[in-house]
């Protein structure tokens, strides 16, 4: 799994590397099929006659021939179950891969990886075990109940993950390993193309359903675009500069807050706070022009971050300023607008109460 995780790697080496090891796989699976006939049984779900059928669900529950209706018996379920397990593990890694892949950015659990290759071997072996005996999926219930699992997932979206998992060990454990494929595949394509796209993302927005949003609403957040003053292009200015991930938004946000919480402690002093971001190609320049014109306008102020711009590109220089009492926010961008000497390329004023709250 190294490859997709190495810096060289980019995203569509990545989903070539993923979709070849699918045509390797299902190419392998055709092979046994045709070297060895009997593996179609452990590939392809057959659930026997209709489940409503003359009482077929009652039967079955009822210690009769199970809905599956081959389980191996005697040698046979040694190689069987072998077979189950190995195909759970075999697809579940371009799953693995693709979580690496999308989480790689964002920082990813060692243990969540794992989780997605041990977990349906383990579902498949229990399931194979249990299954066609009500005794024993008693038995199991029971003991899954007195076993507690405290394990908490950063990401709510990591427990899809071991959910497609347990669904993988479930379809392997009743020799449905052809469904076990489709479910893999068809997951990997969706999680990929929403990935890929950005679906949802409204501050990296590749569709322009939402047209994007620049730096200053991700500073700032959403809300703030209903008070906010300045001059400029905002939005030609400021979206390059926005980041091109929601995590990577909310690392920026959550900077501006930690910055904002050590001006003051008080919740209804930090509301009085605005983000003042100024987008220049000399930063230097900008911070000697508007030193003395925060010294007038403002009761404190604070350098909070500046954003580069590639090569000869805009930055982005951010401050913390609390305005004095009878001075607006108009005023104060007037002022920056005036003191400039064509070194601004465009500014804006954003109110910060969205994250003074604590």
């Amino acid at each position: 799994m190294s490859p997709l995780n190495g810096s060289g790697a980019t995203s569509r080496s990545a989903g070539a590397r993923i979709a070849a090891f699918y045509v390797v796989l299902l190419g392998g699976l055709a092979a046994a099929i045709w070297y060895f006939p009997a593996i179609q049984d452990v590939i392809t779900l057959d659930l026997g006659p209709a489940a409503g059928a003359n009482g077929e669900i009652t039967r079955t529950m009822a210690g009769g021939s199970p809905l599956q209706g081959n389980i191996p018996q005697g040698w046979d379920s040694v190689w069987v179950t072998a077979v189950s397990l190995i195909g759970a593990l075999l697809i579940m890694i371009p799953v693995a891969w693709t979580y690496i892949l999308i989480k790689r950015d964002a920082g990813y659990e060692e243990s969540v990886v794992h989780t997605l290759l041990i977990l349906p071997v383990a579902v498949a072996g229990i399931v194979t075990i249990v299954q066609g005996s009500l005794a024993l999926a008693f038995s199991l219930a029971g003991i899954v109940a007195a076993v507690r699992f405290r394990t908490t997932l950063d990401d709510t979206k990591d427990a899809v993950y071991v959910f497609l998992a347990i669904g993988v060990g479930l379809a392997a454990g009743v020799q449905a390993l052809g469904v076990a494929v489709a479910l893999s595949v068809v997951f990997n394509v969706v999680n990929l193309i929403l990935w890929k796209l950005n679906f949802g993302n409204i501050y990296a927005d590749q569709l322009h359903r939402t047209g994007g949003l620049g730096l200053g609403t991700v500073i700032a957040g959403a809300g703030s675009s209903r008070s906010a003053v300045g001059f400029g292009d905002l939005v030609a200015v400021g979206a390059p500069l926005a980041p091109a991930s929601l995590d990577a938004v909310n690392r920026q946000q959550q900077r501006i807050r930690r910055q904002l919480h050590r001006e003051s402690s008080v919740a209804k002093e930090r509301k009085q706070f605005s983000a003042l971001l100024l987008y220049t190609r000399e930063v230097e320049s900008v911070k000697a022009v508007l030193a003395p014109v925060l010294e007038e306008m403002t009761v404190r102020y604070q350098l909070a971050e500046v954003v580069p711009g590639e090569s000869d590109g805009v930055s982005a220089v951010t401050y913390l300023v609390r305005i004095r009492d009878g001075i607006t926010e108009a005023e104060l961008i007037e002022a920056v607008r005036d003191a400039h000497d064509g070194s601004i390329e465009a500014a804006e004023l954003r109110s910060l109460r969205a994250l003074a709250r604590d």
